[in-house]
């Protein structure tokens, strides 16, 4: 019966190439849907528990929480590094970190911080950094320039690619971070000294030509690098020891009109919700391709049947019964369903590999090989509904005799 259903298909084979097309456009915009949307909560999740204040200059607390947590959009400002000293010897907090960001490495942003920065988060060659001009990269930026531990990077001066390079101050890499599908892995890591280092070296630099430095640089990348001055960094991230800590902090520092104090859980959870009405759309929009798609195949699967009528006909008049006829087509719509099944799968994911990319300057990590088991529940689903009109079709016909469909 199978071979003889895959010679019938190749006879078909044009209106089934159209209803695999409808399953897998359909099935395609459903995988992505879902799997974007909770790659992205999911990371935001995680991202926002590990530290429970961070403080920056005053201004927007979104804005300070996705630079700090994501590495993506501009710093505030500066804060003096003094402040970290104060924190850590307050008594009040497990961490204080130092945390700066104004420089770039072919795009991927540089973040002066402290070692404890990357607490938790493995080594797949070398070792952390300790001295200034000491870096620890992320895995993909590794991946993609090809680096390992003792080459020389060069970084260069804003967060985009075509700023002035820091060509006499190279950042030697000293460590490979594993994998770790977040936006650690698009960044690399040096002592927040570096960038006092690096910048002084600037400011000195443009001491000797300060015509030149007016014509390159506007008022908004002078804001940027403020913290160029030895002793300023952008913000600092907090674990307190408790949640009385906590709560004397927020009140503390809250008073201070120069600061901007956030719980990062409860920013990013307001970016969630945002997140969250968006998927609900995508879902609902899924849901309305998915009953067109049922209506096309619906239509494709009933007019192949139709047109197939007198070959049914005969088929049983010369004895074949309806039950091999159903089995017949259920092979053919199953075969086929299968077929989109796994066309499905694999383009939804090589369109998140395709995203990756330009989604990571957003600070947003898409892993393009994780499958979520929801992923095969959509799919079946998918599945189902592409092989049910045919199975109704047929089941239809069986109830009238060979005769009447000639």
């Amino acid at each position: 019966m199978l071979k003889f259903a895959l010679k019938h298909m190749a006879t078909r084979r044009a209106k089934l190439i159209m209803t695999a097309l409808s399953v897998v456009i359909t099935a395609s915009v459903a995988l992505l849907a879902y799997n974007i949307s909770t790659q992205v909560s999911e990371g935001i999740v995680n991202t926002a528990a590990k530290y429970d204040i961070i403080i920056g200059p005053s201004g927007s607390a979104t804005q300070l929480a996705m630079n700090t947590m994501f590495f993506t959009d501009k710093p505030l400002g500066t804060i003096p590094y003094s402040l970290v000293e104060e924190l850590q010897n307050s008594g009040l907090v497990n961490d204080a970190i130092p945390f700066s960001m104004g420089d770039s490495y072919n795009a991927a942003p540089i973040v002066g911080t402290d070692a404890k920065l990357l607490e938790g988060k493995a080594l797949s060659s070398g070792e952390m950094f300790s001295e200034p001009l000491e870096a620890v990269v992320g895995y993909a930026v590794a991946r993609q320039y090809g680096l390992k531990p003792g080459n020389e990077i060069v970084t260069s001066h804003g967060l985009n690619q075509g700023g002035a390079a820091h060509a006499e101050h190279p950042l030697t890499v000293k460590g490979i971070l594993k994998r770790t599908d977040t936006a650690y892995d698009n960044a690399v890591f040096t002592p927040v000294s570096t960038i006092w280092v690096l910048h002084d070296h600037e400011d000195e630099h443009e001491e000797g030509d300060t015509h030149e430095h007016e014509e390159e640089e506007d008022h908004e990348e002078h804001v940027e690098h403020d913290h160029a001055h030895e002793g300023q960094i952008c913000a600092v991230l907090v674990r307190s020891t408790g949640f009385n800590a906590y709560s004397q902090l927020m009140n503390i520092y809250s008073g201070k009109s120069e600061y901007l104090i956030i719980n990062p859980n409860t920013v990013l959870r307001e970016v969630l919700d945002n997140v969250d009405l968006s998927r609900k759309i995508v879902y609902l929009l899924c849901v309305v391709i998915l009953v067109m798609n049922l209506f096309v195949v619906s239509v494709i699967a009933l007019l192949s049947l139709y047109d197939a009528r007198k070959e049914i006909a005969l088929m049983r008049l010369i004895g074949i019964s309806m039950g091999s006829i159903n089995r017949l087509y259920l092979i053919q719509n199953t075969l086929t369903g299968l077929v989109a099944m796994v066309l499905s799968l694999s383009f939804s994911h090589l369109c998140l590999m395709l995203i990756r990319d330009f989604v990571a300057s957003m600070g947003i990590v898409l892993n393009a090989a994780h499958i979520y088991p929801m992923e095969w529940a959509i799919l079946l689903v998918v599945f189902l509904l592409s092989v049910l009109p045919t199975v109704i079709a047929t089941q239809r016909m069986a109830g009238k005799d060979g005769m009447s469909q000639l």
